[in-house]
C-alpha cells in the first residue's frame, strides 16, 4: 500500500490546479486515480481543468472533490471550502455577463432587427435606382470600325461603318443614320477636297450625347482617285 503524506494547499492556487499539481508530484497517473476513487477518468479530467458544468450535478462534484482530496491527502474540508468560494465569485461573473447580453438582446430585439433588414432594402433598392438612373442618362457606347482615325484619301467619298446600342439615335454632321436590330450602321459620306471634319453625336431617349470626331484629309490626285 502506498503511504502518502498530508498536503498543504498552496494559496493562490485553483481547487482543480491543486488536484492536478498533487497528483502529478505524487507521481500518479489518472487511470490509478479512477481505480482508487472508482471515479471515471473524463470526470476526473473535468475537475482538473475546473470544467464544473460538464459534471452531471452539485451534489457529485463535491463528493468527488472529498474522495479525490482524500485520495491525495489534501484537506478536503478546506477544498471545498475553496470550492464553494470560487463557485460564488463564478456565478456572480456568470451573473454580469448574463446581464450584459440580456441588456445587449434589450436593444437587439425583434423590432431593431426589422429595423436593420428594411433598411437593407431601402439602401438595396436606392443602389439599384441609382445605377438605372446611371444607365439612362449615361451617354452610349459608339464603336468605329471604320475609316481610321486622320485618314487621308484620294476618294470623293468614304463609308463610316461601326457599332452602338439599337435604340440610339445617330447622326453624322447632323444627317440621321439608321441602326439595323444589333445597333450596326453603314453609310456613305460624300469628301471635299482638303481637311473633311466629321462629327459623329449618339442620343438615347433620356440620356446625354456621346461625340466622336473623325478627321479625314482628302488629297487631290491627278489623273485618277487613290485612296491610302
Amino acid at each position: 500500500m502506498v503511504n502518502f503524506q498530508r498536503k498543504t494547499i498552496s494559496q493562490g492556487q485553483t481547487v482543480n490546479n491543486r488536484l492536478k499539481q498533487s497528483r502529478q508530484e505524487q507521481g500518479l497517473s489518472l487511470e490509478q486515480v479512477s481505480a482508487a476513487t472508482k471515479i471515471q477518468i473524463k470526470y476526473l479530467e473535468h475537475l482538473e481543468v475546473g470544467d464544473y458544468q460538464a459534471l452531471p450535478g452539485e451534489i457529485y462534484i463535491r463528493t468527488w472533490l472529498k474522495l479525490y482530496a482524500d485520495f491525495l491527502a489534501l484537506p478536503s474540508r478546506e477544498l471545498l471550502s475553496d470550492y464553494k468560494k470560487e463557485k460564488v465569485v463564478g456565478d456572480q461573473f456568470k451573473d454580469e455577463e448574463l446581464k450584459k447580453e440580456n441588456k445587449f438582446a434589450k436593444y437587439l430585439g425583434p423590432h431593431l432587427v426589422r429595423k436593420i433588414l428594411l433598411a437593407a432594402v431601402v439602401l438595396l433598392a436606392l443602389s439599384y435606382l441609382v445605377w438605372e438612373i446611371n444607365n439612362i442618362i449615361s451617354p452610349p457606347k459608339v464603336e468605329i470600325f471604320s475609316p481610321s482615325a486622320d485618314l487621308k484619301t484620294g476618294a470623293s467619298s468614304v463609308d463610316i461603318e461601326g457599332k452602338s446600342e439599337p435604340e440610339v439615335q445617330l447622326f453624322i454632321n447632323n444627317e440621321l443614320v439608321l441602326l439595323d436590330e444589333q445597333g450596326n450602321f453603314k453609310t456613305n459620306v460624300a469628301l471635299s477636297i482638303g481637311l473633311n471634319n466629321l462629327e459623329i453625336n449618339a442620343k438615347k431617349k433620356h440620356s446625354k450625347t456621346q461625340t466622336i470626331y473623325l478627321n479625314i484629309l482628302r488629297e487631290e490626285v491627278a489623273g485618277f482617285i487613290q485612296t491610302n
